[in-house]
């Protein structure tokens, strides 16, 4: 291996490390509430569905998974983009229990989305931030509709807000929670897609879920 490809392997190990213990600890110091789903459509023997995020808000996401659907016999998945940044991403997902498939809408896509649509099959739940891996920002690309419509699963919009951030200036507006917040996440109703339906009214079904329960989730805090 050349010593590029090392020393890109050995910053993946060491800064994905560094993120997934990071996330792990924040997350356990921030005071969640739950806001939205029934719990009957999360629950660990549920059927599989795809769970969809905007990029922005994915860091505090797989802890709120987990809670809900339990840890379940069977592995999950998450569509991750195949550039340094996402394989790093992948490093750490995978530390946190979510294994991925690598893809994006630019490289590698129709067969990512392919395997993706193979594990919802198998009984896996799959995830996906539509508007990754470059944005723009809160803008739901079609490969989350292409998959559920394949697999019949439906769609769960997430989101989630703290009362005290940072927010980053990246495309994605990244938000941090600050240690010792308090937090909510905002589940949506499924987005059901049928076979025949329109791909780009679908599409920006789930965009307008996706925006709607982010709002809600920022603007929790304003009257409490």
């Amino acid at each position: 291996m050349a010593r590029g490809g090392i020393l890109s392997g050995v910053k993946t190990v060491v800064v994905g490390s560094i993120a997934a213990a990071l996330i792990t600890v924040i997350r356990f110091t921030i005071r969640w509430q739950y806001v939205g789903l029934p719990s009957q459509a999360t629950a660990p023997d549920a059927p599989p569905a795809v769970f969809c995020f905007w990029h922005g808000r994915m860091l505090m996401l797989m802890g709120a998974y987990w809670r809900l659907r339990g840890r379940r016999p069977t592995r999950s998945y998450m569509l991750i983009s195949r550039h340094g940044d996402g394989r790093l991403i992948a490093f750490a997902i995978r530390l946190l229990g979510i294994h991925s498939v690598a893809g994006s809408s630019s490289r590698g896509g129709l067969a990512a989305l392919m395997e993706l649509c193979r594990r919802v099959e198998a009984g896996s739940d799959v995830g996906f931030t539509p508007d990754g891996p470059r944005g723009p920002r809160h803008e739901c690309k079609a490969g989350v509709v292409a998959v559920a419509q394949r697999s019949g699963a439906p769609i769960i919009p997430m989101s989630y807000s703290t009362q005290r951030r940072w927010q980053l200036s990246s495309w994605d507006g990244m938000i941090i929670p600050k240690p010792f917040s308090r937090g909510v996440v905002v589940l949506g109703e499924p987005v059901k897609i049928a076979p025949d339906e329109d791909q780009e009214s679908a599409r920006i079904r789930v965009q307008q879920a996706l925006n709607s329960i982010t709002e809600q989730a920022d603007r929790y805090w304003d009257a409490r």
